[in-house]
């Protein structure tokens, strides 16, 4: 694997705890719970291990942004 790629792919996933630590809105927990019930950002799983792209949960934090806290307030 070229080394250049093998870097990028290193820096790009991160850990729930991972995750936690750089979001600190997004508790582990929250993570986990969101995982169970089939929303939040996407993941992978690599044996035991769960995996964030963090490129996905920044684009996932985005996609949450509202205007207000009313009705039709999304994006």
């Amino acid at each position: 694997m070229d080394t250049d790629l093998a870097n990028h792919l290193a820096h790009s996933y991160r850990t729930p705890e991972q995750i936690a630590d750089e979001f600190p809105t997004l508790s582990k927990t929250k993570l986990a719970t969101w995982r169970h019930e089939g929303t939040g950002p996407r993941y992978r799983k690599a044996g035991k291990s769960v995996l964030y792209v963090l490129e996905e949960v920044v684009e996932w934090l985005e996609g949450t942004a509202r205007h207000g806290t009313g009705p039709g307030q999304e994006g």
